[in-house]
């Protein structure tokens, strides 16, 4: 007989106790059996339930050294002849509809902070789904509804979620650095449930940053109009060194002098560089040439960096 005490502060699992144990290969199998039946109905909390049938049930439970644990439990179904609920015993420290304890989820989760999803599985004996799914459990419980407390500075910005053009949009909150809220799509609907959740919680945001998309600009003007719209830097570079590339190889083109052409040439990666940090004294002074021959380059960059 293994007592109730042993299978709780080992496994977090209550109300079993172990009739006995058996080995196969590198696993433990303990069968356990409730230590009490039920009484009352949990709905109706009437008196009136007939046991409607077992089943065993293998759970798994922490490992014992190097070795997989599993409870096999014999649980009793049963049925309220008052509110007509039939459903099973449910036995305190095993996730309900699940093939594993509490305890063996919390240490999963402990261990994917050391490693990676495959890590975990090849570690414990067992599937890559498995381990997956508790952590994508425990993701959606700790995540799905976070605290909007503070919220003041966000950042908008959409990624591929996999190939075939499915994005999803999340928002990050600039202060903290956590994501608060997440969507499939990259359209304007994508964020409709993000502004109505701020209007029922009173949120007026200071600053919104976000890419060049007109569908996220025109969500910040009519919900957050008095947000400051901040632009992503790396878009507006982005948008300049295109801006500036093309009239450079207009430039070439209209070009009819061959020794201002050769100038021209191969000047690409000078004239998008940060002009402060070519050092080098040939480089230098081909950038300078450039600027010099060219001065429809040279006004060009200097409208496009002010503006």
């Amino acid at each position: 007989m293994i007592e109730t005490s042993f299978l709780y502060y080992n496994f977090g699992v209550r109300d079993v106790v172990g009739t006995r144990s058996e080995y196969k290969g590198n696993k433990t199998i303990i069968h356990v059996r409730p230590t009490r039946t039920l009484c009352r109905c949990p709905h109706c909390h009437s008196y009136t339930l007939l046991k409607n049938g077992t089943r065993e049930r293998q759970i798994q439970t922490l490992p014992i050294g190097s070795r997989r644990c599993y409870l096999k439990l014999t649980n009793q179904r049963y049925k309220c002849t008052s509110c007509h609920w039939d459903g099973w015993q449910k036995i305190p420290g095993i996730l309900k509809g699940k093939s594993y304890t509490y305890r063996f989820a919390q240490h999963v989760i402990d261990l994917l902070r050391m490693g990676t999803i495959k890590a975990v599985a090849n570690h414990l004996g067992v599937g890559w789904d498995l381990i997956k799914s508790i952590h994508k459990d425990y993701l959606n419980k700790r995540y799905k509804s976070p605290s909007l407390k503070g919220l003041k500075r966000i950042g908008i910005d959409e990624f591929a979620v996999r190939k075939g053009h499915v994005y999803e949009t999340i928002v990050v909150d600039h202060d903290t650095g956590r994501i608060v809220y997440s969507h499939p799509g990259k359209d304007k609907e994508a964020l409709t449930p993000f502004w109505e959740m701020l209007k029922r919680r009173k949120i007026t945001l200071e600053a919104v940053s976000c890419d060049l998309s007109p569908a996220y600009i025109s969500a910040v003007m009519e919900y957050q109009p008095k947000a400051q719209i901040v632009l992503d830097h790396f878009h507006i570079m982005k948008l300049m060194n295109e801006k500036i590339d093309a009239l450079r190889r207009d430039l070439y083109r209209e070009e009819t002098d061959l020794n201002k052409r050769k100038v021209i040439k191969g000047v690409r990666y000078l004239l998008l560089a940060n002009g402060t940090d070519v050092m080098d004294p040939l480089h230098r002074t081909r950038l300078e040439n450039v600027l010099v021959v060219s001065q429809k380059v040279c006004k060009g960059g200097l409208s496009l960096s002010q503006n």
